[in-house]
């Protein structure tokens, strides 16, 4: 059974991160407030994708291959509806997954930005503005890729 926390991961989530407080292993920041779990980042993700019929990395295989997409590779939650790129390495504890909402970047200094969704809700981030860019595109570029394979059948 997929563990009840992973529904929380939906087209709501702006974007999930690693904490260690009070028994918590991720932060969850959605349009509709914060939410910790227990499970960490990449359970919650797992989890989300098995939702849908995959695991995480079979998403991130799929784009891989497909897109030629090996470092930082964006996931394709649910196909056509939402996904998400990381920061860094995946592997990284300080990977923040951001989702495929609209958001503006500040660039900060020293390696860190400010990502501001377009309801306010604002977060800091260790990666450049030029690569939460490139890492944006890369979301939205597999989202189309999927999508036209997915119509054209």
């Amino acid at each position: 059974m997929l563990e009840k926390d992973s529904i929380i991961i939906n087209r709501r989530v702006l974007a999930v991160e690693s904490v260690f407080t009070n028994g918590y292993k991720s932060k969850i920041t959605t349009t509709n407030g914060i939410h910790y779990s227990k499970m960490s980042v990449l359970e919650l993700l797992n989890y989300a994708c098995m939702r849908y019929a995959s695991t995480l990395e079979g998403r991130m295989k799929a784009t891989r291959e497909i897109l030629d997409y090996y470092q930082k590779t964006p996931v394709l939650i649910k196909p056509n509806e939402f996904g998400a790129f990381p920061t860094l390495s995946y592997k990284n504890i300080e990977c923040v997954w951001i989702f495929n909402h609209h958001f503006s970047v500040n660039e900060l200094g020293n390696g860190k930005s400010q990502i501001v969704f377009d309801n306010g809700i604002h977060m800091t981030v260790k990666a450049s503005k030029n690569v939460l860019l490139k890492q944006q595109q890369r979301l939205h570029t597999a989202m189309n890729i999927f999508s036209k394979m997915e119509n054209s059948e």
